[in-house]
């Protein structure tokens, strides 16, 4: 493994928030009209839905504050807050760091929302990894993600994904020896970039009452030829390419690789990835993918949490995370445990 140079930082805390509620996979196929064995590849059992009064701030903030609570701090010792919902936020304007780091104290936290899709998260991360090494004073930094798509997708499906609701968030502190952030491949094909949308709501498709009353306010696939076409012909290939790239930066192979995290949306396509990369599916992240399906930006913190809580990992282990947004990017990282 090559050396990493500049400043070292590490994961210091995780938080997460799930709503109570849980609803089955199959259920949600049955209410879109999408056929069960579509529902059988994305592998989830059951996905979260929030409450009616609860906003993704909401989800959003109570995460935060077990992962400061888990990483030993306050808000008043946060440098940097980055806010990556993946979908709707509370309002279109402001951004919702803003509330986050009013609510948490952080008073002398710089706040910003990252607008990365599903994977937001770890473009934050990326991002933050940054911001610590320019050692122009960040110390500690605190990404969150919180996302109700319940309330904008149909029957929390939007062309063959079921969503979930909920709330992530992690601390990155400078110096800090665990889960230290090593190389990245991060890529964007704007191609693609609105076959996966909300039509209305912004200045090209005010929101009138003609649009609501057809449904347009909801995230849908709005060209399925072309994303069952040619997006769907290079989706998986460059999931792996991103894989190699990330690995090759930090002189990695598969080999080297303790735990494959990937963002919990179809298990089909983990189990494809995973066996062209000759990782076995008992170092993956499928048995919480199963469990608890995808919620965003957030899945694959929430996965590696998992892990070690469940003893999967020791110190020392190579973490790949793997993650895609619509828009569209493709992201990978690579952490050392």
């Amino acid at each position: 493994m090559r050396a990493v140079k500049g400043v070292s930082c590490g994961l210091a805390g995780f938080g997460f928030y799930l709503p109570e509620k849980e609803v089955s996979v199959h259920e949600l196929a049955r209410r879109a009209g999408i056929p069960e064995i579509v529902a059988d590849f994305a592998g989830a059992r059951t996905v979260r839905e929030a409450a009616a009064g609860e906003l993704p701030s909401d989800m959003a903030i109570a995460a935060a504050k077990e992962a400061l609570e888990d990483a030993g701090i306050e808000g008043g010792q946060v440098d940097l807050i980055i806010y990556c919902g993946a979908g709707l936020p509370d309002y279109v304007i402001p951004q919702t760091s803003g509330k986050i780091q009013h609510a948490l104290g952080a008073t002398r936290a710089f706040a910003f929302d990252l607008v990365q899709g599903c994977s937001g998260m770890l473009s934050a991360l990326q991002t933050a990894r940054g911001t610590i090494a320019l050692d122009e004073g960040v110390e500690t930094v605190l990404l969150v993600s919180a996302d109700k798509w319940s309330a904008f997708t149909r029957c929390h499906a939007a062309d063959s994904v079921f969503f979930g609701d909920g709330g992530g968030a992690v601390v990155l502190r400078k110096g800090h020896p665990d889960f230290q952030p090593l190389c990245f491949n991060i890529f964007t094909d704007g191609t693609y970039y609105d076959l996966w949308r909300i039509e209305t709501g912004g200045v090209k498709h005010p929101p009138t009452a003609e649009a609501l009353s057809a449904g347009l306010h909801y995230y849908d696939c709005y060209d399925r030829k072309r994303a069952h076409g040619p997006f769907k012909e290079i989706y998986v290939p460059t999931i792996i390419r991103g894989v190699r790239g990330a690995l090759e930066k930090c002189g990695l192979s598969p080999s080297d690789v303790a735990f494959f995290d990937m963002v919990n949306a179809n298990l089909k396509i983990l189990q494809i990835v995973t066996d062209s990369l000759g990782i076995p599916v008992e170092r993956t992240s499928a048995d919480t993918l199963r469990r608890y399906g995808h919620f965003g930006g957030m899945d694959i913190f929430f996965n590696l949490s998992r892990a070690l809580d469940e003893n999967r990992l020791k110190k020392g282990d190579i973490i790949v995370m793997q993650s895609t947004g619509v828009g569209f990017t493709w992201a990978c990282g690579i952490l050392r445990y």
